[in-house]
């Protein structure tokens, strides 16, 4: 069997959580740059970053926000909801923030997301419940991603560039 190497000659656009990207919006108002690892590698692709918490209208610095009640697929179905440290309800703004963000991956032709685990909205198969580290996943943003089909990729995976090629 004979093989065709596969040469790109477009950027691809991914996805990534923007404080992934080093943006400064987590709820404490910092980012993380996962994206440093790749050096020079990282002008190859076309970055389309998005925060549903942004996008929620929730702001930077906020309180935390947790699951309650379920996970990010039962947010969706009613069975669960999203409330911050204060117990404020935050469901309708995170669904909404979510949808958006989709909406822009939807629009960059995005079709792979770099996501942060652990968070609320974009983690996948880890995320927060209230006095819980580790939470029953995805998240509300992640079950939209796992839904709609994304190649999945999480930001702690950049950190080695052994997990880049499992």
């Amino acid at each position: 069997m004979e093989h065709t190497p596969i040469i790109l000659t477009e950027k691809l656009p991914i996805g990534i959580s923007l404080c992934a990207m080093g943006g400064p919006v987590r709820y404490n108002g910092k980012g993380i740059d996962v994206l440093s690892p790749l050096g020079r590698e990282r002008n190859d692709f076309i970055w389309c970053p998005v925060c549903p918490e942004c996008q929620a209208g929730l702001g930077v610095t906020r309180d935390p926000v947790h699951l309650s009640g379920g996970n990010g697929e039962q947010v969706w179905s009613g069975e669960a909801e999203v409330k911050n440290r204060g117990g404020r309800l935050v469901t309708k703004e995170m669904k909404e923030g979510s949808l958006e963000s989709m909406e822009i991956l939807r629009r960059s032709n995005a079709k792979a997301f770099i996501y942060m685990d652990g968070s609320p909205s974009c983690g996948v198969y880890r995320t927060t419940l209230k006095n819980t580290k580790r939470g029953n996943p995805p998240g509300v943003f992640g079950a939209l991603l796992l839904s709609e089909g994304f190649f999945l990729i999480p930001s702690s995976d950049l950190q080695s560039p052994l997990r880049w090629w499992d």
